[in-house]
């Protein structure tokens, strides 16, 4: 739904946004029933964290998305490969994550969402002061218990310091 309707959403079509609407209605539901995951741990810790300006949560969420699948694939590859099957993607199980994270790329470039925090605007000398003590309230945020993959506070900077620079997830 999200990969047919966004992009026509985004440019304005009154139809495109309807079925927007009714898709985050639906996920709404799904997440009234079960936690999120630690990209939603990640945007919550991060929103407001740095004095540059406020990081809005579905941009965030945006921004960490393809970060986080990489790191989850290490342990529920095939789970995202059944995702990228269901939007029309095919290959082998590692195949199709990569094309995965590519379409999400793909479509955030599209709609003008920065590939990482560095080209948010987020001070690079502010992260580096703040990313520690980030990791350690991300980690500890109700969502990352649900997480596929266990994440421990290092392991959390070192994801958070690859969005910051776009670097690949390979820990």
């Amino acid at each position: 739904m999200v990969f047919e309707y966004l992009p026509a959403s985004y440019e304005g079509d009154m139809s495109a946004r309807e079925q927007m609407h009714y898709g985050q209605c639906l996920a709404g539901q799904a997440f009234s029933n079960a936690l999120l995951g630690i990209v939603h741990s990640m945007a919550h810790k991060t929103g407001a964290a740095f004095s540059t300006g406020h990081i809005p949560h579905g941009c965030a969420n945006a921004i960490y998305l393809p970060y986080v699948i990489k790191f989850n694939a290490k342990t529920a590859e095939k789970r995202y490969a059944e995702i990228a099957r269901s939007v029309g993607i095919t290959g082998t199980d590692t195949e199709c994550v990569k094309a995965l994270c590519d379409k999400i790329d793909a479509y955030n470039a599209n709609l003008s969402i920065p590939k990482t925090l560095k080209e948010f605007g987020v001070n690079e000398a502010e992260f580096k002061e703040k990313v520690a003590t980030i990791a350690e309230l991300a980690v500890g945020d109700a969502c990352t218990g649900s997480n596929p993959r266990t994440i421990t506070p290092a392991e959390m900077e070192k994801l958070l310091t690859a969005t910051y620079y776009g670097t690949e997830v390979d820990f």
